[in-house]
């Protein structure tokens, strides 16, 4: 592959945002006591959800082929700077890759496989449904998921609960671009805030309930950054609901995107003290930095 066309490939996958998917599967190992350590228990569930992620942009963009020829014709398949082909290998192989590295770490194959089949089911059908927010949510719980059942404990109420409040920020997110997408603007936007609140409340109980009562400043680091992250998204979501243009619906959308690690690092710092989170928040500045060059959303 040539120079120039390692660019829209990038873009085809939506590079910066593989990054955040790596976190998840990381912090849902960690957050039920799996070590950091254990580099051949929770690397093969990083490269998982990125290779999903990837996989699930590209097939996102190949089923939305025809619509985006007609509205957004300058990406990637549409333009011509990425062959169709190629694109369906992607996606397809992708899909097949993720599988393969979830099954190094042993149950944790069920969930990737169920992931796999939200993702087909959204870019397929669910996306144009009002099914397409919820669905959207769906794959990012279940992409915390196969951390937790890697680390072979799924009993962990708290943990469920932080994969559900995840998928119910990501849903949020979605309503919030689907106001630009495919209209009702005010109304989705509203959808979107709500349930982003709803979401971070959720995340809110989760960290008191993960966090150590022995580890006051575990505690306060874990409520602290999730403090921070609700203000940066909820400010960059008001903005956009009084005056939404495109510019700033596509703030909001990526504002949340890039925050979901900051999310991950949360609930880590609750769980397990600075150092994991730390672990953690290392895949944000190369989701931060390549978001500045690659479109994210």
């Amino acid at each position: 592959m040539s120079r120039v066309a390692i660019k829209p490939v990038l873009q085809l996958v939506r590079l910066p945002n593989v990054f955040t998917a790596a976190a998840d599967g990381l912090a849902g190992w960690l957050i039920v006591g799996g070590a950091l350590d254990d580099l051949r228990g929770w690397l093969p569930i990083a490269g998982a959800s990125m290779s999903l992620y990837a996989a699930g942009m590209a097939l996102n963009d190949w089923f939305d082929l025809e619509v985006d020829r007609a509205e957004r014709p300058g990406r990637p398949l549409p333009s011509g700077a990425v062959p169709i082909g190629l694109a369906a290998a992607i996606g397809w192989g992708g899909l097949a890759l993720g599988l393969a590295l979830a099954s190094l770490a042993g149950p944790a194959l069920v969930v990737a496989g169920l992931l796999a089949a939200a993702i087909v089911f959204y870019d397929a059908w669910a996306k144009q449904m009002w099914l397409g927010p919820w669905a959207m949510g769906a794959c990012r719980g279940l992409n915390m998921l196969m951390g937790v059942v890697a680390a072979r404990r799924p009993e962990s109420p708290a943990a469920w609960a932080g994969a559900f409040a995840f998928g119910l920020f990501v849903a949020g997110v979605t309503w919030i671009s689907r106001s630009e997408a495919f209209g009702g603007g005010a109304r989705n936007l509203k959808i979107g805030l709500w349930v982003q609140r709803a979401a971070v409340a959720l995340l809110g109980v989760v960290v008191l309930a993960i966090a150590d009562p022995l580890d006051c400043a575990a505690s306060f680091l874990g409520v602290f950054v999730l403090a921070a992250v609700a203000f940066k998204v909820f400010a960059a979501g008001t903005r956009a609901l009084r005056s939404p243009s495109p510019e700033r619906v596509q703030k909001a959308v990526k504002t949340g995107v890039l925050s979901l690690v900051w999310l991950d690092v949360a609930l880590v710092a609750a769980a397990c003290g600075p150092l994991p989170a730390l672990a953690v928040a290392a895949f944000w500045p190369p989701a931060f930095l390549l978001a500045r060059r690659l479109y994210a959303t």
